[in-house]
């Protein structure tokens, strides 16, 4: 087959979800930013996309990497199947392809905190990720040769009836595709017609998750699927939960550092809950979680080791697996503070509210009651913090129903997480498809209180304060910068809104809280900040 007859089976996924925003997981939350930076700039500074080797890229999302594998181990030749960045579509779809395949993660902007902070610094602009996805259906060569489209990932949920007709979709697939995904491929090779969405029936078993092939972004490799603690917000927790067995993981960890990728992220919910005893109310499994860190850090190559997620209750429960587990973990750190290695992961406080714990997601909290809630997250954090972990941690404003006694009771938790170590990532409420509460309403910054208002700012002026040394020393170097100004806009995003509120003068609050959190006299490190305020303000 020559080039220009086109790959039977295309997969790719928009470039803000196929790089590895130079392997810099933090950075990637720029993708939820609205779309206002030149392309130059974007592809230099954020989100290059990853090297190619003949034709295909070297590295994609982990989900893409599953469908990929599950298609080769149901019979697909590899010459049929490739993985491209999609600046090459043009050069592999042709009249021979049937298939163009996209993995979505976010693809409208529509999760937590693309919905929240593209509505905080967009200023009236789509997030990057919308522009990006979007971007993939202008390609010349799928215009002319019209494929079969199919969309799937976890974000496939946002692309409703009217979003498909638009963008010339064929079929979207909700939820695990390792299963079904050869048999929907192969009726669009042979030209069947496609059922619009496609919704597997049941979670596949462990032995049909198929391992992937080839490298993926950050080195991801599933630990466990599903949750289990059933909070109603939550999509994840809708799923069966299985845990991979230990050799399944280091195989992948192995395919992934043969290729040169020395970070290994850990898919999972929760590391702590890895084959825990589900007789028992969530009661951690030391040894097994101690076991697979261990076989994880002997694999050949591997440099850094990054939980995706932990859960507060099991840190509380069994503080002598965090000890064990640091003695590994303490050599194989992704990011620093103040210049020393610390292990961090991403958990979930939510709410500072026991009623709001109790109504909304009393699983996550077990095998404590929700009146205990706030005690157990603090001692959590005193019990990672003497272990040399720093949570990132999100906090829900405008969950259904919540009062300003909820708010209040959320702003004392965070007044006493400021005697700790950590990074607060406060998101509006967002209706998930997939989650219980996907029928109420989105919150927005419109709609808020005061009171609720004061929690993002409380949550921001915590992580300027406690992390301003680390940011501002990296101001000199792009990423440093970049990721000073992408704070300053946060904070200055929210002064905004107080401004628009009619809270007091804008020069005068932005004078007094930077001043305030940041030490610093405001003008000479908020000026790009403020420019784009005052411009809105026009």
């Amino acid at each position: 087959m020559s080039r220009n007859d086109g790959v039977k089976i295309v997969l790719t996924a928009s470039e803000t979800e196929i790089s590895d925003f130079k392997n810099n997981p933090f950075i990637a939350f720029t993708g939820s930013f609205s779309h206002y930076m030149p392309l130059w700039t974007s592809r230099t500074y954020l989100f290059p996309p990853p090297p190619v080797e003949n034709r295909k890229a070297k590295w994609a999302p982990y989900g893409l990497r599953k469908i990929e594998a599950a298609l080769l181990q149901a019979g697909f030749k590899e010459e049929d199947v490739i993985t491209v960045i999609p600046d090459h579509l043009n050069k592999v779809i042709g009249p021979n392809t049937r298939v163009l395949a996209i993995s979505s993660m976010d693809p409208l902007g529509l999760a937590y905190v693309s919905f929240t902070y593209s509505t905080l610094l967009g200023w009236g602009g789509i997030p990057e990720n919308l522009h990006a996805f979007q971007k993939i259906f202008k390609t010349r060569t799928l215009r002319k040769y019209k494929p079969k489209v199919i969309v799937g990932g976890a974000g496939a949920w946002q692309i409703g009836a009217k979003a498909r007709k638009i963008l010339g979709i064929d079929t979207v697939i909700l939820g695990e595709a390792d299963e079904i995904a050869p048999e929907i491929f192969k009726k669009a090779v042979d030209g069947e017609a496609l059922p619009p969405v496609v919704k597997p029936k049941r979670s596949p078993p462990v032995e049909k998750i198929p391992l992937i092939k080839n490298p993926s972004v950050h080195g991801i490799v599933e630990i466990s699927r599903g949750c289990g603690r059933n909070c109603q917000f939550c999509a994840p927790t809708m799923r069966k939960r299985r845990d991979m067995p230990v050799e399944r993981i280091v195989k992948e960890v192995e395919i992934n550092a043969s290729n040169g990728i020395d970070l290994v992220t850990l898919a999972t919910e929760d590391l702590f809950l890895y084959h825990y005893d589900r007789t028992t109310k969530f009661h951690p499994n030391a040894l097994a979680v101690y076991n697979l860190i261990k076989s994880i850090s002997e694999v050949p190559g591997v440099k850094s080791i990054q939980p995706a997620h932990i859960s507060l209750a099991p840190v509380v429960v069994d503080p002598e697996m965090i000890s064990e587990l640091s003695s590994i973990m303490n050599n194989y750190c992704r990011y620093h503070y103040k210049g020393e290695p610390i292990i961090t992961a991403e958990t979930g406080i939510e709410t500072g509210s026991s009623r709001l714990i109790g109504k909304y997601m009393r699983g996550k909290c077990l095998p404590f009651k929700p009146e205990e809630w706030q005690e157990t997250v603090l001692q959590a954090y005193g019990i990672l913090n003497d272990n040399n972990w720093t949570p990132l941690s999100t906090i829900i404003i405008g969950l259904p129903g919540e009062t300003d006694d909820d708010a209040i009771k959320t702003l004392e938790l965070i007044d006493e997480i400021f005697n700790y170590r950590s990074f607060l990532v406060p998101n509006l409420f967002a209706n998930l498809h997939e989650c219980i509460l996907r029928n109420e309403r989105r919150a927005n910054f419109d709609g808020i209180s005061d009171v609720q208002m004061e929690v993002f700012q409380r949550c921001w002026e915590y992580n300027i304060r406690l992390w301003k040394e680390d940011w501002l020393g990296n101001h000199n170097r792009p990423i440093g910068f970049l990721t000073n100004l992408v704070t300053h806009l946060v904070f200055g995003g929210a002064l905004l809104i107080r401004y628009r509120w009619g809270k007091g003068n804008l020069n005068k609050i932005r004078s007094e809280l930077m001043q305030k959190v940041m030490g610093l006299k405001p003008i000479e490190k908020v000026s790009k900040a403020v420019k784009l305020i005052k411009s809105e303000l026009k």
